[in-house]
This record gives structure tokens, sequence and C-alpha cells, in this order.
């Protein structure tokens, strides 16, 4: 009988002992899986950066054909909203899935995660999407209308139909005139003067012949 009421009273005592240790660490503990997922978030927002913003906002956010959002002002509502609904009159197309564009809600968070902590995580710097690290296994075929949804279609017409103020037409008709290292000159370089950005630091050289052939030879 003694000796259950000594363990007991060790059990008591222990429990005692444990739970204000317990919550002092709590907070600790807290941060650290907030930051944590903070981190995660802004490195798969950089891939996303790296695939969908780079072309017109630079590389380093430095700004292009679109603003610099390195450092942006912006709140995260704002960039959500923009980002979600795209900005009319300008360049800008609408990026999520409920606007017409391929990013669902949480790779929009992750987006916005990755702008407004570009500076503190340093690990999420965004390179070109043509700089991709080597794998052990046979790359797979490149689909080249999902190239054009994703880096064209904001400029060009979901359905190459051209959008005003933007892009023109790439219906086949359109392009029958012009020759293959014409159109593929204007990807790799852009046009002066207007919002055509160039492709050659974000796309890469595959890409770039699979997206010729597809607006050159397909029909919308």
């Amino acid at each position: 009988m003694q000796h259950k009421i000594l363990i007991g009273l060790i059990l008591t005592l222990i429990v005692v002992i444990f739970i204000p240790v317990y919550w002092a660490m709590e907070p600790g503990r807290q941060e650290a899986a907030l930051l944590r997922q903070q981190t995660e978030a802004a490195e798969r927002g950089a891939k996303l950066y790296s695939e969908f913003c780079s072309t017109c906002h630079g590389v380093q956010g430095e700004g292009k054909v679109g603003p610099a959002l390195k450092g942006t002002q912006l709140d995260v509502k704002t960039l959500q909203k923009f980002i979600v609904r795209g900005v009319p009159g300008t360049a800008m197309p609408a990026w999520g899935k409920e606007d017409g564009g391929p990013l669902h809600q949480q790779q929009i968070t992750d987006l916005v995660a990755f702008i407004k902590n570009w500076e503190s995580v340093p690990s999420a710097t965004p390179v070109p999407s043509n700089q991709t690290a080597p794998s052990a296994t046979e790359p797979t075929a490149i689909d080249a209308s999902k190239v054009f949804a994703d880096r064209c279609s904001g400029c060009h017409g979901k359905n190459r139909e051209g959008i005003s103020g933007l892009g023109p037409a790439l219906t086949l008709e359109r392009l029958s005139s012009l020759s293959d290292a014409k159109i593929k000159e204007t990807i790799l370089s852009g046009r002066s003067g207007t919002v055509m950005p160039a492709f050659k630091d974000t796309l890469g050289p595959e890409q770039i012949d699979a997206l010729l052939q597809f607006i050159k030879n397909t029909p919308p």
C-alpha cells in the first residue's frame, strides 16, 4: 500500500513539474513551426514566381514590363487580388482559377508569401525557369499547350484570339506569312515598344521550339 502511495506521489510530482515546463516551451515551438511553414510556403512561391511572374517582373523582382515586386509596399490582400483577378488596362492577366487562370488559392498564397518575404528567405530566391536541377530520370515531353496557357494566354487570349492593347491574335492564318525563324526570334527577344517580353531567359530551347510548333501548326 505504501509502495502505491509513493508511486502516486512521484507521478503527481512529475505532472506538477512537467506542465509548467511544457507551457513555458510551447510558445517557442509554435513560433518555430510558424516560421517553418512560412519558409516552406515562400520556397514554393519562389518556384511559382520563376515560372509565372519573372518574365514581366524580372528574375530578381526588379521590374520589366510589369512593376518591381521586390520590396513592394502592397499589402497581402492587394497582392492576392491583383494576382487572382489581374489589373484591367494593363498587361497583368488574371492568374486565379476562378477567373480563368492556372493557379489555385494555395499557390497564390505561396506566391504572395514569397513576394512579401523576399529578403528574409534567401533560400527561396528564384532562378530562370529553364535552369532546372538535373534529373536521374528521362525528361517528360513538353506540353506546348500548357506553356502557351501559362506564358502567353494572358496577352494573346486563351484561344489565341488576341487581346486588344496587349497581344495580337496568333491564328494559323495570321502566322502563315511569317517564317519560323521570325516567330522564334520574337519569342526569344520580344518586341521593342510593345508589352511583348523576351523569353530567352525564362524558357528553355526545347520549350521555345515546342511553343513555335504549337502556335504555327496547331489550330486554336
